[in-house]
């Protein structure tokens, strides 16, 4: 052991030169740097590994639910279309019936319903109804035929063998077909004996194209879907377990044993391959599992390792550069003066005669270069003192809690801040900068150091002050105006007012910047620069009260307590603005607006201003709302937080007018559209469920509106009046009745409900004959 430990100090030592210290430094700079560089490398690969694999356990639950989402969409529209044809007329009228067999023209009439349920989509395969009563069988592909010589027997006994009213299942022959089907048993309130049956076919290869082709991204990933009785309905993969009992698959056994509705978890198939499972139960008992392998997210994890190791090279190389070149430029005064040294100890080996002027001349460089050195840092001090000042003093302006006395003697001593005499407290802001079109929203800085640059310009002229200016938060720039304490009272409220007035001119007259100025309290050390900064900003918010001043004095605007106690918010112009809103009056909106302003800034208080016109954007917001569903989708951004940013009277005046007032009205107009199309479809399809009968009076009262305001939105939306589309329909119909019927033209009037008069004169007048001529010219 002490043989290694001897060779490893060895080893050690030949790595770290002990005589030359550029070597050594530069060698534990790279130590320095590679370590660091290392840990974080490896502490980020473990934490992107982490992110990445939980990222592939939410995208696989998230393939899950869609797959839920689509499989459900296309089982209930089938569910729905089988609900649709079963409580038809035609299909409840021959359930029961014992003759059924030779009412041909009903087993015609429902054989064309059948075939039009069938081509409804690609998705039904066939469509069978079978009546028990006669023992016949209705199939869209076979026609009619009796049970022994269908060819659903099969079908149709198993299902009357189920016990299940409704479900999916895998019939004998659907199977052979590729179908799976959706069974009902007739009639659908029945709890007795079955007295017919529906059978919806539906192809599995299709519901597979629509559901699997636009799944997960993982093509190894197994989706697939289980019915209520755990039968496998839908498989990505393998369409030979199609109808086999769940129970059968191992990987599936701990699915079925699982009570919970939801749950992701990891197992291992016979090969010995991990899975990622995740599966999503539904109230229908239908279960939905997705069979994910491991492996999967392991190749995936691939590009991240090379990425990071890639990374972690990079910036081990570029630090090791920088270690050398850093170290030879710390290096650079030792190694002159060794040079030096060296040169030093030459010349004294030779005992020349110039040995002692070599010495002063090393001792000259050596004084000389720190004194360069001195000299630099003393410049690059005094350019960054400014700065520094400035900091220092926004520390100050920031800081409620007591500073240290002495850090704060030894700051003012260092940037020449006097610590006694009167200060004040000047914030400026900009106005309405939201119409500013000079700058970018993002520019508010550049503003601010216009502002500043004014202010300390006219500050150098505003004897008996002096102070400082500084920017905050790139919004305001603070003026920190200092005077003697020997100075009046008056003599500095006229000074602070001037310059102030100054600088609201200057900015209007030079920069085109409306400025407001808030005015704190006069305070008698630096130390409390924090209270006459707040006071100031606390001026600042009575903008919302006052559009009249521009210089906002702090100690000016003292509000009696009483004031707030008896202030009420202005509930009925709030009420009468949103009436105004609801009708599109703006310009009366806009005169209640200006009512309920004046109302609320009696109140002489910022907060239950602001609070005010919050209540009053809700309000507005609820109007609308209570016109429909989904408008707060329409209304983009947060309204509230625009309505904060306002700071000022114009501004919030302006908000209301110009942008909250005009989407109320877009947002308005286009609910009552959609409504009065709404009203004019449901009064057509009213028309056309009762055969045309309906009278104006009647319809008007379905969609709760007077006769005559419905006659003019139905004439607007239609085209035609209401009269002339309900005459249209009857003439349609009468039309149909004289090519099909046998019917009188006495009786057919009477069906459309029409006098024989009448329907002559409606005959003359949309097709230019009269009935009796218009069927001969049928026949």
């Amino acid at each position: 052991m002490k043989y290694w430990i001897q060779r490893g100090l060895a080893l050690l030592g030949t790595m770290l030169p002990g005589t030359n210290y550029l070597s050594r430094l530069v060698w534990l700079g790279c130590i320095s740097v590679s370590l660091p560089i290392f840990l974080l490398g490896s502490a980020y690969l473990h934490v992107s590994e982490n992110k990445l694999t939980q990222q592939f356990q939410e995208d696989s639950y998230a393939s899950l639910l869609q797959l839920k989402e689509r499989m459900e969409n296309v089982l209930t529209q089938i569910e729905y279309q089988s609900l649709q044809l079963s409580i038809q007329p035609s299909i409840k009228a021959v359930l029961g019936q014992p003759d059924f067999a030779e009412h041909y023209v009903e087993q015609s009439e429902i054989l064309e319903t059948l075939l039009v349920q069938k081509n409804s989509g690609s998705l039904i395969h066939e469509v069978v109804f079978y009546q028990s009563a006669s023992d016949i069988a209705i199939s869209s592909g076979y026609g009619a035929a009796t049970l022994e010589n269908s060819p659903q027997r099969d079908n149709i006994l198993k299902v009357l063998s189920m016990e299940n009213k409704s479900e999916w299942v895998y019939l004998p022959s659907s199977v052979q077909d590729g179908c799976i089907s959706y069974v009902r048993r007739l009639p659908v309130t029945n709890y007795g004996k079955p007295q017919g049956i529906m059978i919806f076919q539906v192809r599995e290869a299709e519901i597979r194209k629509l559901l699997f082709n636009s799944g997960s991204s993982l093509r190894t990933q197994d989706l697939l879907v289980m019915d209520g009785k755990n039968h496998i309905m839908l498989h990505s993969s393998n369409h030979f377990l199609l109808g086999k009992p769940a129970n059968t698959q191992p990987l599936l056994n701990r699915v079925l044993s699982d009570d919970s509705d939801t749950d992701r978890f990891i197992q291992t198939d016979d090969q010995g391959e991990r899975l990622l499972t995740v599966f999503y139960r539904t109230a229908l008992g239908r279960t939905y599992v997705s069979l994910m392998p491991e492996r999967e997210m392991t190749s995936q994890l691939t590009w991240l390792r090379l990425f990071i190791a890639l990374s972690v090279l990079i910036f081990l190389l570029l630090g090791v550069v920088l270690t050398i070149v850093f170290s030879k430029m710390a290096y650079s005064p030792i190694d002159k003066l060794l040079k030096y040294g060296e040169q030093l100890r030459n010349v004294g080996t030779t005992r020349t005669p110039g040995i002692k002027g070599n010495e002063i001349e090393f001792i000259r460089s050596c004084l000389t270069y720190l004194r360069d050195q001195a000299e630099s840092l003393d410049s690059y001090v005094k350019k960054i003192q400014p700065d520094l000042r400035d900091q220092f003093l926004l520390n100050v302006l920031g800081n409620t809690l007591a500073i240290r006395k002495d850090a704060l003697d030894s700051s003012c001593r260092t940037y020449g801040i006097p610590q006694e005499g009167i200060y004040v407290v000047l914030v400026v802001m900009a106005e309405n900068l939201f119409k500013e079109k000079r700058f970018l929203p993002n520019e508010g800085a550049i503003i601010v150091f216009a502002i500043k640059n004014v202010m300390l310009e006219l500050l150098e002229h505003c004897a008996p002050a002096q102070g400082f200016v500084v920017e905050k938060d790139e919004k305001e720039a603070v003026g920190i105006v200092h005077f003697n304490s020997s100075t009046d009272k008056d003599v500095i409220t006229q000074t602070i007012q001037g310059y102030a007035d100054q600088i609201c001119e200057a900015l209007q007259t030079y920069l085109s910047f409306k400025v407001s100025i808030g005015v704190g309290g006069q305070r008698e050390s630096v130390a409390l620069l924090s209270e006459s900064y707040n006071e100031a900003k606390l001026a600042l918010q009575y903008r919302l009260i006052s559009e009249s001043q521009h210089v906002l004095y702090y100690n000016r605007l003292a509000v009696p307590n009483d004031k707030l106690k008896i202030f009420n918010y202005p509930k009925s112009f709030e009420l009468d603005m949103v009436e105004f809103l609801l009708q599109g009056e703006l310009s009366s909106a806009e005169q209640t607006l200006v009512q309920f302003s004046q109302r609320v800034r009696a109140s002489d208080s910022y907060n239950t201003a602001m609070q005010c016109y919050l209540v009053l954007l809700s309000s507005i917001i609820q109007s609308l709302e209570e016109m429909g569903y989904g408008v707060l989708d329409s209304l983009g951004d947060n309204l509230f937080e625009q309505l904060k940013a306002r700071q000022t009277y114009q501004e919030v005046h302006e908000w209301f007018v110009e942008i909250l007032f005009p989407m109320h009205r877009q947002i308005t107009e286009e609910i009552r559209n959609n409504t009065t199309k709404l009203a004019v479809q449901r009064v057509c399809a009213h028309i056309e469920a009762n055969e045309g009968l309906p009278s104006l009076i009647e319809c008007a009262e379905l969609v709760n509106m007077s006769p005559s305001y419905l006659s003019r939105l139905f004439k607007q939306e239609a085209g035609i009046s209401f009269i002339e589309y309900l005459m249209k329909y009857k003439v349609e119909k009468a039309r149909k009745l004289l090519e099909v019927t046998d019917h009188s033209i006495t009786e057919i009037a009477s069906m459309v409900g029409y006098s024989e008069r009448n329907l002559n004169r409606a005959f003359q007048r949309h097709v230019a004959m009269s009935p009796k001529q218009y069927r001969l010219s049928t026949r």
